[in-house]
C-alpha cells in the first residue's frame, strides 16, 4: 500500500510531498491526493525526475484537463494538454511581473486545479506567490461579511491582465463595465470540496464591477477587498528550485510573479484541470 507522506509547511495552506509515485498512480493514491490537497490548496513536489507524458497524466488523474485558449503565444509541440511559460521562443507570460489574478476568472467555468513545472529556472528571480481567500474572507469584519452575502462580481472578458483585448474580442465604447461581454460570478463563493466560504476576486481589478451597484460605490467596495486579499498577512511564495512542480487550488487562491533577468531564461510547463461553475457561499 503506498501512503502519500505529506510535510506541513503552512497550517491548512502549504504542504510537500516527497518521493511521489508518480509512475504508478492508482485510485488510492489519488484519494489520498485529494484528501491533502484539500487540506492544503498549495502542495508542492520535490525532486520531481518526470517528463511532459507522465505531468499530463498526473493531472488526467485529477480530473478532465482544461486545454489552454487558443493564443499567439505558449503552444506545446506534442502536448495540446500543456502551456509552455517561458520568456524565450514560443512562451508565454514574458519575465515581468505577473499581477495578481486567479486563472481563467472571467469563463463560466474556471479550472479547478492548475500544475506548474520548472523546466528550466532563472539564478533568481520568477517566484511565484499565493495568498489564501479563505483566510482574505475569514478576517474581514463581520459587517462586511454581511454587507457581501448575494453579491457578485461582474468578469469582463475583453481585456487580459496586460490591459490587451483579447482574440477575438472588440473593445466596446462604453465605460460602463457592467455592459461588457464577461460573466458573473458571487464575491464569496463555497469551495466544493471544503465547504469552506473563500473570496472569489478573479483579475482585471481596473474594469471590475457590481451587477446593481454604481460604479464609483463598486470601485470603493472592491479596493478594499482587493487590499485585505493581496495585504500580506495570509500570502506564502515559492521559490523554485530544480525539479520543483506545484499543484494549486485555483478556487480558493490568487497567486502572482515576481519578474526576472531578461537575459535569463525561466521555462515552465503548465497543465490545469477543469472546474465548475463558482456557487454562492450565502
Amino acid at each position: 500500500m503506498t501512503r502519500l507522506l505529506v510535510e506541513e509547511l503552512v497550517p491548512d495552506f502549504v504542504g510537500e510531498i516527497s518521493d511521489f509515485p508518480f509512475r504508478s498512480i492508482d485510485d488510492q493514491v489519488v484519494r489520498q491526493l485529494r484528501a491533502a490537497w484539500t487540506k492544503y490548496p498549495v502542495l508542492r513536489f520535490r525532486n520531481v525526475s518526470i517528463g511532459d507524458a507522465e505531468q499530463v497524466a498526473f493531472t488526467k488523474a485529477l480530473g478532465p484537463v482544461s486545454y489552454p485558449i487558443k493564443q499567439k503565444k505558449g503552444k506545446h509541440e506534442h502536448f495540446p494538454e500543456i502551456l509552455v511559460i517561458s520568456n524565450k521562443g514560443a512562451g508565454d507570460l514574458g519575465d515581468g511581473e505577473v499581477t495578481w489574478h486567479t486563472d481563467m476568472w472571467y469563463v463560466e467555468r474556471p479550472p479547478s486545479a492548475a500544475i506548474l513545472r520548472a523546466v528550466e529556472l532563472p539564478a533568481a528571480g520568477g517566484n511565484t506567490y499565493f495568498s489564501n481567500m479563505y483566510e482574505a474572507f475569514a478576517g474581514l469584519p463581520d459587517s462586511m461579511k454581511a454587507r457581501l452575502r448575494g453579491l457578485k462580481i461582474h468578469h469582463q472578458s475583453v481585456l487580459d491582465t496586460y490591459h490587451e483585448v483579447r482574440l477575438g474580442k472588440t473593445l466596446p465604447s462604453s465605460s460602463d463595465f457592467e455592459t461588457w461581454q464577461g460573466v458573473d460570478h458571487p464575491i464569496v463563493r463555497r469551495h466544493p470540496d471544503s465547504g469552506k466560504p473563500c473570496l472569489y476576486l478573479g483579475s482585471g481589478r481596473a474594469y471590475q464591477s457590481i451587477p446593481g451597484m454604481k460604479q464609483q460605490e463598486a470601485k470603493e467596495l472592491l479596493d478594499e477587498l482587493w487590499q485585505r486579499a493581496t495585504d500580506g498577512a495570509d500570502v506564502w511564495y515559492q521559490e523554485w528550485r530544480p525539479g520543483d512542480m506545484l499543484l494549486w487550488d485555483n478556487r480558493c487562491l490568487m497567486h502572482r510573479r515576481d519578474a526576472f533577468d531578461p537575459n535569463s531564461i525561466r521555462l515552465m510547463h503548465r497543465t490545469t484541470v477543469d472546474g465548475e461553475r463558482p456557487v454562492a457561499a450565502f
